[in-house]
């Protein structure tokens, strides 16, 4: 079993939940509209960006369906088939997380990406996380934009002037 499986049963039991399924929005509900990620991190590993949700899933369960999302932050190290967990945050609402440590990037419609150090912001309302996602969104649409214009100068040319 995979050391993040380990660690998200591991948070789950500790919070008496069960595992939810891959396609679900958390890894484990603390109710029925509280949804749960684990965001497990190797400290052996080189983990550039770790994907934490897209935003598609991410707007619709919190900003359509109006519910809420945290994350638990666990740094792991592995010695064989021993799991030694090294830091474990509590649960932290997505709305205190600052944009200056998130990102969104290229997969799909755009998936929100840790790019730094965690940095929070205790008394960001869900409103406030909102303007930041959505700064965040036209800055990752523009780059988009720009990378599918030069992919496009590569292939399109004039038809008349290709000899077939």
């Amino acid at each position: 079993m995979d050391a993040y499986i380990k660690i998200e049963k591991l948070i789950a039991d500790k919070y008496g939940k069960e595992t939810t399924t891959r396609k679900a929005v958390g890894d484990f509900m603390l109710t029925d509209t509280h949804a749960v990620n684990v965001k497990s991190n190797n400290v052996a590993k080189q983990n550039y960006s770790p994907n934490m949700i897209s935003i598609q899933k991410m707007h619709k369960w919190v900003f359509e369906e109006r519910n809420d999302l945290s994350f638990i932050f666990i740094d792991y190290r592995e010695k064989g088939d021993n799991l030694q967990i090294l830091s474990e945050s509590d649960p932290i609402p997505i709305e205190h997380i600052s944009w200056d440590c998130l990102s969104i990037e290229a997969q799909g419609y755009g998936v929100i990406q840790k790019v730094g150090h965690l940095k929070l912001i205790k008394d960001q309302t869900k409103s406030d996380f909102y303007k930041g996602f959505l700064v965040a969104y036209e800055k990752y649409r523009q780059k988009e934009r720009k990378k599918h214009e030069r992919f496009t100068k590569r292939f399109i040319k004039d038809p008349d002037s290709i000899d077939w």
